[in-house]
Order: structure tokens, then sequence, then C-alpha cells
């Protein structure tokens, strides 16, 4: 026993001076737990928040179409600071009109909202109802997020992508097409007067072409494989 003391003096003296230390660890490590994280800017967090406020948003007067920049959102800022604000993925425009179609956004973009100010924005979306209206000056959304579903993922994936911003092309009617294949009421054979307006506007066809309602649909079938091409793409499987 005599012979364990200086070493039991020795261990005692060794964790006196260490204590201080691991106390200090502790106390950082939890400090560290309770700190909040940084506040997120997507813009969804930000209206949660009242940081940022949605003014209206509404079918673009000018761009008649179902996808591209097709809807106006405007958005104020209630801080006093500027904000860079995160459009993203998969936001989706819930129509209050019944007939119209929901549109969701296929490529994120970060946009900054000085102090109070108001800012107009054009997200770059599809429509996600193939048999609904599209997008006018008279049709007000509300904004959801959302979070699950194969339309979610190929707005994903082609917020992967360069779509083209401005004008239709074909490509952009194959996405087009591939995202009402994936809702669940599809049925793109039976196709609505503005749809059948929308794809004469995409491919230049004029109005006056005898059995024009014919040729879109023919149109359509021959753009159907490219817009399977771009479920494969994203690794998309239709249901049977």
């Amino acid at each position: 026993m005599k012979k364990l003391a200086p070493l039991l003096l020795v261990l005692a003296f060794m964790v006196s001076c260490s204590l201080p230390e691991t106390l200090s660890a502790l106390l950082d490590r939890q400090s560290s737990q309770n700190t909040p994280a940084m506040e997120a800017n997507d813009l969804m967090t930000l209206i949660a928040n009242n940081s940022i406020s949605v003014v209206s948003t509404r079918g673009n007067p000018i761009v008649a179409s179902f996808s591209g920049r097709t809807i106006d959102l405007e958005l104020v800022n209630n801080t006093d600071k500027t904000l860079d604000v995160l459009i993203p993925c998969g936001l989706t425009f819930i129509p209050t009109d019944e007939g119209a179609s929901r549109m969701i956004s296929v490529q994120s973009h970060e946009i900054t909202i000085d102090a109070a100010e108001v800012k107009k924005i054009m997200p770059f979306v599809l429509s996600m109802d193939n048999l609904e209206a599209l997008p006018t000056a008279d049709k007000s959304y509300r904004l959801e997020l959302l979070t699950k579903g194969k339309q979610l993922e190929i707005a994903e994936c082609l917020c992967r992508r360069d779509l083209p911003a401005e004008i239709e092309t074909n490509d952009l009617v194959s996405a087009q097409l591939a995202m009402w294949m994936l809702d669940e009421s599809s049925a793109t054979t039976d196709l609505p007067d503005e749809l059948n307006e929308w794809l004469q506007d995409a491919i230049g066809l004029p109005i006056t072409i005898p059995g024009l309602d014919n040729a879109l649909q023919n149109l359509t079938g021959n753009l159907a494989p490219e817009a399977k091409a771009w479920l494969e793409k994203c690794g998309i499987e239709l249901d049977n």
C-alpha cells in the first residue's frame, strides 16, 4: 500500500491538471451545440420568418406559354439589410383558379434584394398538369415547396442542366412533355386547344395549315421518345 501511495498521488495530480481542460472542452462543445445554425437563404424559409413577403404571383402578361419564364413573382424585403434569396428547385405555384395548371421551378437561381426593396422575378418553370390552362395575367398563385414525387425528381434533374431561358425549342418541348408524362392524370394524346396553340407557336407553324391538329398530334408522338429520353437521363421510370 505504501508503494502505491506515490503512484496514486501522481495520478491524482495528472487528473487535477487535466480536469479544467476537460471541463473546458465539454463546455465549448455544449456551447457550439447551442449555437443556432446559420439562417438559410431559400425563399420559403425567408417567407416563414417574415424576412421576405410575397406581394403578388401571377402569370406573365407577355409570355403565354406552359413553360419558361411564364410566372411573375413579386417579393419585398421586410428587413433593414440586403438579402440573397435562393429560388429553389421544386418551388411550386398553386393556382387559385381550379382550371389552371400548377407550375414548378426547374432552374434554381439566387437574387439580391436590398432592404425594403420590392423586386419582380420570373422563375423558370414547367407546367405540372397537362390538361389545365396556362398562366395568364388574370391568374394568381400561392407558393408551396414540393417535397416528394417523380415530378420533383425530374425538376431537380433539370435543375442540373442549362435549359433554354427565353424561347421554346424542341428540347424544352420534350422536357415539358416528360413532366406531363409524370402527371397522374396524364393523357398527352388528348391535347386541349391551348396546348395545340402552344405547340404551334413553339414550332412556328402557321395556323392556316390544313389538318393542323393531326400534325400536332403527330408532333407530340414524335417528341414522345425524346421526352422519354429525358426520363431516362434522370433515372425515372414511368408507372405501368
